[in-house]
């Protein structure tokens, strides 16, 4: 075993870059015919979005766990003010104001802050194991549903629900009590109707309908659902090559490099490809929950088990809304949509898992 080995977790970092040259392959085709120069393109940041992202990676693995644990305060609490800071700096982009603007670069701060919160949630609830009471889940709740509600009032609810999985992977882990988890789901059930006619937006609402029925609205809000159907759809078992998708060469399919690359990929590579892809999206998070497993303490498990909870709840959701079983929300797939802040963060989040993993025998 090389000296590079013993200080990186390879298998978790080659994981990591496969699925980032498939992005590049896949922003590439989806871009194809834009005007655009070879530096300016697509797939040429995308490339140096994944080189800064294996950086990232190797320099926040070679750091031990605990370390970052002890500055969970100072970057949770950096991240609150960004947040709250945001909607009043940011123009807006697509409707939401979840960007800053520094010259060239665009950084969204919500994507950072989710290693972020997950860093937190695990140092609060690592002495909760066992005996998580109703006090100690609502100062949880509090933990990550602060961020979670600015990033809404962005407005960007997809971001803010992809937290969600979060507080119930540590919750379940910690030791969620049944009559709590009972009390929970009917408190659940009673705020839906006050979220449908109080919280929810009418193009909200019509996003969650078209799910029902595309073709209340197939130009409208049924648009990117239907388009995204025909490209799954057209796809079939081994796809019709790359560079040769009709949808996105077309310009049929909205966000086809971002949270629509999946469509792309199945309707130029099949379900062959997608299979491949979410194999390789599994095989990832089962090693985190591998390394969660032999960590040898309660932080690294709640650590690892954070950070599956939320790419894991990430996938489920832009697969859902790709293939029309979820409304259309704007959450992108990990690594593979087009987006330095995103593909960054999530270097960095399974920096933190090859940590764990690589001071599984020293922190007995």
């Amino acid at each position: 075993m090389t000296a590079f080995e013993e200080r990186t977790d390879t298998t978790m970092l080659l994981q990591l870059v496969l699925l980032g040259l498939i992005s590049v392959i896949a922003v590439a085709s989806a871009t194809h015919g834009d005007e655009a120069t070879l530096w300016t393109s697509a797939a040429t940041r995308q490339v140096i979005y994944l080189v800064v992202g294996v950086v990232v990676f190797i320099l926040v693995q070679r750091v031990d766990y605990h370390d970052w644990a002890e500055l969970w305060p100072v970057f949770y609490g950096a991240g609150l003010l960004l947040l709250a800071v945001l909607p009043l700096v940011a123009r807006p982009i697509s409707g939401a104001r979840s960007w800053l603007e520094l010259g060239p670069l665009r950084l969204q701060p919500s994507e950072p802050m989710k290693p972020v919160v997950a860093l937190a949630a695990a140092a609060f609830a690592c002495g909760s194991r066992g005996k998580l009471s109703l006090s100690r889940l609502l100062a949880l709740g509090v933990v990550v549903g602060l961020p979670m509600g600015l990033i809404a009032i962005q407005p960007d609810m997809g971001t803010a629900l992809t937290f969600i999985p979060l507080f119930l992977g540590v919750a379940w882990l910690a030791g969620i009590r049944p009559r709590v988890l009972l009390s929970l789901a009917v408190i659940a059930a009673l705020a839906a109707p006050i979220a449908w006619f109080v919280v929810l937006e009418p193009y909200q609402k019509e996003r969650i309908l078209t799910v029902f029925d595309p073709g209340r609205d197939p130009s409208g809000t049924g648009y990117q659902v239907i388009q995204s159907r025909i490209a799954v759809g057209s796809g079939g078992v081994a796809g019709k090559g790359l560079f040769r998708g009709s949808q996105s060469r077309l310009n049929f399919l909205p966000a086809r490099q971002t949270d629509f690359i999946l469509a792309v990929l199945a309707e130029e590579v099949g379900w062959i490809g997608v299979i491949a892809v979410l194999s390789l999206y599994l095989a990832l998070l089962l090693r985190t929950l591998r390394t969660a497993a032999i960590a040898q303490d309660a932080l690294g498990t709640f650590l690892c088990v954070g950070i599956a909870s939320i790419w894991a709840g990430q996938i489920f959701i832009n697969v859902g809304m790709v293939t029309g079983i979820l409304p259309t929300i704007g959450v992108p797939l990990p690594i593979l949509s087009f987006g330095g802040s995103s593909l960054v963060a999530t270097f960095l989040a399974f920096g933190l898992v090859a940590s764990v993993r690589l001071r599984r025998l020293v922190n007995a």
